[in-house]
C-alpha cells in the first residue's frame, strides 16, 4: 500500500513539475507540439532522408536549425532499424578533435546493454582510446592521441565503416560543418568526401551558420562536395505562423495573450527564432494569466536593461568606426545600398572604402550577417535585442 502512496505522489509531483515548464524553449527540442512551423523544411529533411539523399542546411545562427533536426529524428525514434547521430563541432579546432567527437557521439549513442552496442564499443576500443568520463553529465568520452595526422583519416575511416556495416538506416548530423575550413589540416574536405562517399547505409546533414563558408564547400565547383547534396534554406518563420503558435501555447496553459502583443513582440524580435523564444520565454514565466501591450513593452525594457552589460562590452570590443557602422546598420534595421552617398553622409560614417573594411570586420566578428537568399540582398545586425537598444539610445 505504501508503494502505490509512494508512486502517485511521484507522479503528482511529476505532473506539478511537467505544469511549471516554460512552454517556449531557448536551447532544446521538447516534441512536436512546442515545435513552432517548419512543415516544409521538415518534410524536405524527410524525403531526403527517405530517398538516401545527403543534405547541406543552410542558416544563420539561432533561427532553429538544431530544433529542426531534433524534430526530424523524433519522427525515427521509434524506429529500429533508423539510428540518428548529431554532433556539433563548433568547438574543433583540428583533425585530432573532430575524430574524438564523432568517437564520443558514436559510442554514447549506442547502448552498452544491446548488442549492436557491444559490437559498436568493442570496435571502437580495438582503436585503443583512452576512455574518460565528463566531470558533469558523467558520459564516456573518446580520445585518441596519435602521432601521425594520417591515423585520424584512417580512424574516421573505420568508424564510418564500423556503422555502416550494422545493417541499420544511420543519419548523422554534422553542425557547424564549416568549421572544417579552419583545420590547420588543408584536405580535411577532400578526406570526409571520400570516406563518405563509398558509404551504403550512412547518409549526412550537413548544417552551417556561416552562410559564406557553407556555400564555398558545398557550391564551389572545384571543391569535394559539390554536387553531392540537397540544398536546404532556413529562412525566418513568418510573422502569421509564428502568430499562430504563440497564441496556440498560451491557449493551450490557459493563459491569454492579446493579438496586438503578438504582433508587438514579433516585430521587436523580427521573427528571429531564439530572439522571439526568449521574449515569449520570459513573458510566460511572469505568471500573467492574461498578457496586454503595456505588459509586452514593459517586459521588452527589461529584456534590454538585462542585456545592456553585454551590449557595452560588444561596443568597447569594436573600433569607434565599427561601433559606429553597427550602430548605422542596427538603426536601419535593413540595410541595402551600404556604399551609398546618402547612408554615408547621414550616419557621418566618413568614405566608401572605411564603410567596406567595416563591414568586412563586422562579418567577420559575427555582429552582422549579409542576407544574400533575397531577390534584394540587405545587411542586418544578427543580436535583435542589441539592434533594439541602439535603436532607443
Amino acid at each position: 500500500m505504501c508503494d502505490t502512496k509512494c508512486v502517485i505522489l511521484i507522479f503528482i509531483v511529476y505532473l506539478c513539475m511537467e505544469k511549471e515548464l516554460n512552454p517556449f524553449l531557448v536551447t532544446s527540442y521538447k516534441n512536436a507540439f512546442h515545435f513552432c512551423n517548419r512543415e516544409f523544411e521538415t518534410e524536405q529533411l524527410k524525403k531526403n532522408i527517405q530517398n538516401n539523399v545527403n543534405t547541406s542546411l543552410f542558416a544563420i545562427r539561432r533561427v532553429g536549425k538544431t530544433a529542426l533536426i531534433q524534430h526530424v529524428f523524433n519522427y525515427y525514434a521509434k524506429n529500429p532499424k533508423v539510428v540518428c547521430i548529431y554532433v556539433d563541432i563548433l568547438g574543433s579546432l583540428n583533425l585530432k578533435e573532430f575524430t574524438n567527437q564523432l568517437a564520443t557521439v558514436i559510442y554514447n549513442r549506442f547502448p552498452e546493454n544491446k548488442s549492436i552496442g557491444k559490437k559498436i564499443i568493442s570496435a571502437i576500443k580495438l582503436l585503443r582510446p583512452s576512455i574518460s568520463f565528463d566531470d558533469f553529465s558523467g558520459t564516456p568520452e573518446i580520445k585518441f592521441d596519435f602521432i601521425e595526422h594520417k591515423a585520424y583519416e584512417k580512424t574516421i575511416q573505420q568508424l564510418f565503416s564500423f556503422l555502416d556495416q550494422q545493417n541499420l538506416k544511420i543519419i548523422f548530423a554534422i553542425d557547424e560543418f564549416q568549421q572544417i575550413l579552419e583545420f590547420p589540416e588543408k584536405n580535411v574536405e577532400a578526406i570526409l568526401r571520400t570516406h563518405m562517399q563509398s558509404l551504403k547505409h550512412t547518409h549526412f546533414i550537413f548544417c552551417g551558420s556561416n552562410q559564406k563558408m557553407m556555400y564555398e564547400i558545398f557550391n564551389g565547383v572545384k571543391r569535394p562536395f559539390f554536387g553531392s547534396c540537397s540544398n536546404m534554406h532556413l529562412d525566418f518563420i513568418s510573422e502569421t505562423k509564428y502568430a499562430t503558435f504563440i497564441e496556440k501555447i498560451f491557449t493551450h496553459y490557459k493563459r491569454k495573450i492579446d493579438k496586438e502583443s503578438i504582433r508587438f513582440v514579433l516585430s521587436f524580435t523580427c521573427c528571429h527564432t531564439f530572439y522571439t523564444q526568449y521574449f515569449c520565454n520570459y513573458l510566460f514565466a511572469i505568471g500573467k494569466k492574461s498578457v496586454q501591450l503595456d505588459v509586452v513593452k514593459k517586459i521588452a525594457l527589461e529584456i534590454l536593461k538585462l542585456y545592456e552589460p553585454t551590449f557595452f562590452q560588444y561596443r568597447n570590443l569594436l573600433t569607434a568606426a565599427q561601433w559606429q557602422l553597427l550602430s548605422a546598420i542596427s538603426k536601419e534595421e535593413k540595410l541595402f545600398k551600404a556604399h551609398s552617398a546618402d547612408f554615408i553622409k547621414k550616419y557621418n560614417l566618413g568614405t566608401s572604402s572605411m564603410v567596406s573594411r567595416g563591414l568586412e570586420a563586422l562579418l567577420e566578428k559575427e555582429m552582422i550577417f549579409f542576407n544574400s537568399t533575397v531577390e534584394k540582398p540587405y545587411y542586418e545586425t544578427y543580436d535583435k535585442f542589441l539592434m533594439r537598444w541602439v535603436q532607443i539610445k
